[in-house]
């Protein structure tokens, strides 16, 4: 569907939580579409780490109005990777066998991210984790990543507002010049939805359980979202009950199936 190109920009990022590519139900960024006019631009992979969101929420800042950014497990690792060989040979691994684009979108071809996350089970990894990896020196890049993103948005003019999907200790955030008054909540989207009803009465993590179900997803949204939109862009004023049903009847459908 083409987009008018005098709406005003959304740009939101993160990882699996925050992906509209997610085909099982619908996730919070599959939203600001339906309640909002706006053009939006969703940097949001599977598996992804804050290298990559941070990379690409700066990549694709060009004519932004507003941001929402999640950022995600600090432990996570992100490879760019150029080597159409290394690309082949990641798409033979049991798990995190497939590279993004810089908006989150699995591709074939180098240069492609590779969000390996904290597996292992490959020989790339297996020697990462054996010999480099560094919990202290990832979640100081974390801190990194996140004081260079709000300077990038400021820089720009780009109003702008954060979340945590996993918990991160910020206790240096202030040596690291982070403005946690951007963070709209400290309270991690994991530690909301595994405290919630939701995770207790419909998910039951036999395939995609680390997802939290569309009910939360639209609850969150309601909750923190639409308020952030509605200084930006214009509401639409459409019918939130309909989608309360829409949403109802997808949560207790894939509940039913054992997906969620």
């Amino acid at each position: 569907m083409s987009v008018s190109n005098n709406k005003k920009k959304l740009l939101t990022a993160g990882c699996g939580i925050s992906q509209t590519s997610f085909q099982h139900w619908p996730t919070w960024v599959k939203y600001p579409d339906i309640t909002h006019e706006l053009q939006h631009i969703n940097v949001g992979g599977p598996a992804s780490g804050n290298e990559f969101i941070a990379q690409n929420v700066i990549k694709n800042i060009k004519g932004i109005d507003c941001a929402i950014i999640v950022w995600t497990s600090y432990p996570k690792m992100d490879f760019y990777i150029e080597s159409q060989d290394i690309v082949n040979e990641i798409s033979s691994y049991k798990t995190r066998n497939f590279v993004l684009n810089d908006k989150g979108r699995v591709i074939k071809d180098a240069p492609a991210w590779w969000p390996s996350s904290v597996s292992g089970e490959n020989r790339i990894k297996d020697w990462v984790n054996k010999n480099i990896f560094s919990d202290k020196q990832q979640l100081d890049q974390t801190l990194m990543l996140i004081a260079g993103t709000q300077r990038a948005l400021e820089h720009n003019n780009i109003d702008y507002y954060m979340f945590l999907g996993y918990d991160i200790p910020l206790q240096k955030s202030n040596e690291y010049g982070i403005d946690l008054q951007k963070f709209v909540t400290l309270k991690s989207m994991y530690d909301d939805y595994f405290s919630s009803h939701w995770q207790k009465n419909y998910s039951t993590t036999r395939e995609y359980g680390l997802v939290p179900v569309a009910g939360w997803h639209w609850e969150f949204y309601k909750k923190y979202i639409i308020k952030i939109l509605d200084k930006s862009f214009r509401n639409k004023k459409i019918d939130l009950e309909k989608i309360d049903r829409a949403v109802q009847t997808i949560t207790e459908k894939k509940f039913s199936e054992g997906l969620s």
